[in-house]
C-alpha cells in the first residue's frame, strides 16, 4: 500500500501525461474533466491512525421533492384564447352585456310569477275547502229536515256566498297574473330575436359569439317555462270560472231550500218536460190590474234578487206545473226604456239558468208613473 505522497505523485504524472497530448482549448477541457474523478477520489479517501489510506464508500444521493404545476385543459384554452383587452369592448360585446342584464330581469320575473301562482293556488284550495264544508253542512241539515228560513242555515249560506266570492276574486287574480306572464312571453320572444340577429353584426370576437350562444340557450329554455306557465294559467282560469258559475246557480237553489226548510230544488227541472207544450202566447195586456208574482227594483248597482226569484218560481211551478210567465221591463214615465230592458234580459238569463225553459217566458215592456228606477215584473198565467 503506497503512502499519501506516492499516490499524489502517481496522479500528477498521469495528469501531466495527458495534458501533453492535448493542445489548445480541447486540452484544457479534457484536463478539467479528467481531474473531476481524481478530486472525488481524494475526497472519498482518508488516512487511518497508522498512516494508511482508507477509501470510504460513496453516500447515497439525497432525493429532493420538487413541486410540479398542474396544467388543466381550461388553462390551456384560456392561454390559447386571445385577450380582448388589446381591442377594447366590441359592439357585440356591449350587446351581450345588455342582453345578459335583460335576461336576468326576465328570469327573476319568471321565478316571481311562479311563486305567486303557488300562493294563489294554495289560497284557492283553502277557500274551496271552506266553501264545501259550509254547503255540505247546510245540505245535511236540510236532508234531516229543518224549519223554514232557519237563521242558522241562512248565516251559513251567507258565509258560503262570501267564500264563493273569494274564490271568484282568486280567479280575477289569476287573470291578472296571466296578463303579466303574457307580457313576459312577449319580452322573451323579442330578446331571443335580438340575440339571433346579433350574430350577423361585424367586428365581433369569437368570445362574443360564444357568449351569444350561451345566452340563446338560456333564453330558449326559460321561454319554455313561460309558455307552460301561461298555458296552465289559462286552463285553470277557464276551469275556475266554470266552477264559480255552477256554484252560484247551486247557491240560488240552496237558498230556496233553506227558505222552505227542505230540499225541493228539482221543482223547475220536473217542469222541463212541459217545453213540449205550445210556446207562451203574446203577453196579456192590462198588467196594472194583475198582481205580479215578483217585483225586482234595481235601485242600486248590485241587487241580490236570485234567491227570492228562485223560491217564487219553484212554488208557482209546484202549484201549476204547466205555468207560463210574463217578464215585463218597467221603466219610469219619460225615461229611457233601455236600462229596464237590460235588467229584464239579465233576469231572463237567471230564470233559464235555474232550469226554466225559455219558451215558457214571454217578454214585454211598459212605462209606469209610479216607477222611480228600472223595474222587472214577473206574472204567472
Amino acid at each position: 500500500m503506497r503512502g499519501p505522497r506516492g499516490l499524489r505523485d502517481s496522479v500528477m504524472m498521469l495528469v501531466q501525461g495527458l495534458s501533453i497530448r492535448r493542445r489548445g482549448v480541447e486540452r484544457w477541457r479534457y484536463r478539467g474533466l479528467l481531474a473531476l474523478p481524481v478530486v472525488f477520489a481524494l475526497a472519498a479517501c482518508a488516512t487511518d491512525s497508522n498512516g494508511n489510506t482508507v477509501f470510504s464508500s460513496p453516500q447515497e444521493p439525497k432525493t429532493v421533492n420538487v413541486p410540479t404545476a398542474t396544467v388543466t385543459p381550461e388553462a390551456v384554452a384560456a392561454a390559447a384564447t386571445p385577450s380582448s383587452s388589446n381591442f377594447g369592448v366590441t359592439v357585440v360585446g356591449q350587446k351581450v352585456a345588455q342582453f345578459r342584464n335583460d335576461f336576468e330581469k326576465l328570469k327573476a320575473n319568471t321565478e316571481t310569477r311562479s311563486a305567486q301562482l303557488d300562493t294563489i293556488r294554495a289560497q284557492t284550495v283553502t277557500n274551496v275547502e271552506a266553501y264545501h264544508a259550509l254547503v255540505g253542512g247546510i245540505r245535511s241539515r236540510l236532508q234531516m229536515g229543518s224549519t223554514p228560513g232557519n237563521p242558522e242555515l241562512l248565516a251559513q249560506w251567507n258565509q258560503a256566498q262570501t267564500q264563493l266570492t273569494q274564490i271568484d276574486s282568486d280567479v280575477q287574480t289569476l287573470d291578472k297574473l296571466s296578463a303579466q306572464v303574457s307580457a313576459d312571453a312577449a319580452t322573451s320572444a323579442y330578446l331571443l330575436d335580438s340575440i339571433r340577429a346579433s350574430y350577423s353584426l361585424s367586428g365581433a370576437l369569437e368570445e362574443d359569439h360564444r357568449q351569444l350562444r350561451i345566452l340563446e340557450d338560456e333564453v330558449d329554455q326559460n321561454a319554455i317555462v313561460i309558455d307552460r306557465a301561461l298555458q296552465g294559467l289559462n286552463d285553470e282560469i277557464n276551469r275556475q270560472q266554470q266552477y264559480v258559475t255552477n256554484e252560484r246557480t247551486s247557491l240560488v237553489a240552496l237558498a230556496a231550500d233553506i227558505n222552505a226548510g227542505q230540499s225541493y230544488g228539482m221543482a223547475m227541472r220536473r217542469a222541463a218536460p212541459a217545453r213540449d207544450m205550445a210556446p207562451a202566447s203574446a203577453p196579456q195586456q192590462g198588467f196594472g190590474e194583475r198582481r205580479p208574482l215578483v217585483v225586482i227594483r234595481f235601485d242600486k248597482p248590485d241587487v241580490a234578487y236570485e234567491p227570492a226569484l228562485y223560491q217564487a218560481l219553484s212554488r208557482a211551478l209546484e202549484r201549476r206545473p204547466d205555468a207560463v210567465f210574463d217578464l215585463v221591463a218597467v221603466s219610469p214615465d219619460g225615461g229611457s226604456a233601455a236600462p229596464a230592458k237590460q235588467r229584464a234580459d239579465a233576469v231572463l238569463k237567471s230564470m233559464t239558468g235555474m232550469g226554466l225553459p225559455s219558451d215558457r217566458v214571454s217578454e214585454s215592456a211598459m212605462a209606469s208613473a209610479t216607477a222611480k228606477t228600472p223595474e222587472v215584473h214577473i206574472y204567472v198565467r
